[in-house]
């Protein structure tokens, strides 16, 4: 896995000879693979948002009886079409991708004694290869990707380290714009509680992580926020058009059917005893 995603880091490199550009097409390479699971998360994240007041009705009407609640909101979720547990798929398939890529440009940045790089995992034959072979600084966008910002701030100071925390702060803020860009999607639905902490929380989340983190896996961090933010535009257009003030698509859960009753045919009205007068007057006639 090392070697493969190094090999693909070193292709994009041969098609732009930038370790930035390289670095974003890798990251879009992967975006595009993971475009299915990617769509089917962002409907159901956005088609969740949206069912929120039904949802809600649900939990008031069976507050006491977990065991109910559970049943309408798996009959609710089926007659609508929604997976609670996709939004998740995406996140956990790109969290390996994360470790392996943090691992290999640490590997491709590991200097040797004369300060020069010494990468691993790539062919000496490749491009990519030669130019790190010969530099001490892995620079892209006027920023060396082999440093973090934490790095940058201790050794050279706020001036220099800027480039690198303002890198920092797009990954906040995509990361910020993109949560918010599925609970803005119908801002007269109630919000799931538990996806207003996620909103809250998770761009936050990502401060440490980029502070302390190389240059060129943050990059990695905005690029994949960027193209997320699109392909959650995309699918907001074209899978969820407004369907008129007060529609909100939501199906009703499927009632139950009645248990069928017998049908009794009607009884004769009595007569008190009394002859019919059409029969006898038949038997008059024959007379």
């Amino acid at each position: 896995m090392f070697q493969f995603l190094a090999e693909t880091l070193a292709f994009f490199y041969d098609l732009w000879p930038s370790y930035g550009m390289a670095i974003v097409l890798f990251t879009i390479a992967i975006y595009l693979v993971l475009t299915p699971l990617t769509i089917k998360s962002t409907r159901s994240m956005i088609a969740m948002q949206r069912v929120q007041p039904e949802l809600k009705k649900l939990q008031e009407k069976h507050k006491g009886d977990k065991e109910a609640l559970q049943r309408e909101m798996m009959a609710f979720y089926q007659a609508n079409n929604i997976n609670p547990f996709s939004s998740c798929l995406p996140l956990l398939l790109q969290m390996p991708i994360f470790f392996v890529l943090f691992q290999v440009l640490n590997k491709l940045t590991r200097k040797d004694s004369e300060g020069f790089f010494s990468p691993s995992y790539l062919s000496e034959d490749s491009a990519l290869y030669q130019a790190l072979r010969t530099s001490r600084e892995m620079v892209s966008f006027g920023i060396d990707l082999s440093r973090s910002a934490s790095k940058s701030l201790s050794d050279d100071g706020i001036l220099t380290a800027l480039p690198f925390l303002l890198l920092v702060g797009l990954v906040v803020f995509t990361s910020w714009f993109q949560q918010r860009q599925v609970a803005g999607r119908n801002p007269n639905a109630q919000a799931n509680p538990q996806q207003q902490m996620i909103t809250k929380i998770m761009p936050f989340i990502f401060i440490p992580i980029s502070f302390s983190m190389p240059a060129g896996v943050v990059i990695y961090f905005v690029t994949s926020n960027l193209v997320r933010i699109g392909q959650q535009a995309v699918v907001t257009k074209l899978e969820f058009p407004d369907k008129g003030k007060g529609d909100n698509g939501v199906k009703p859960k499927k009632p139950v059917p009645a248990a069928p009753t017998a049908s009794v045919a009607p009884t004769p009205a009595r007569t008190g005893g009394q002859p019919n007068r059409n029969t006898s007057n038949k038997k008059k006639k024959k007379r």
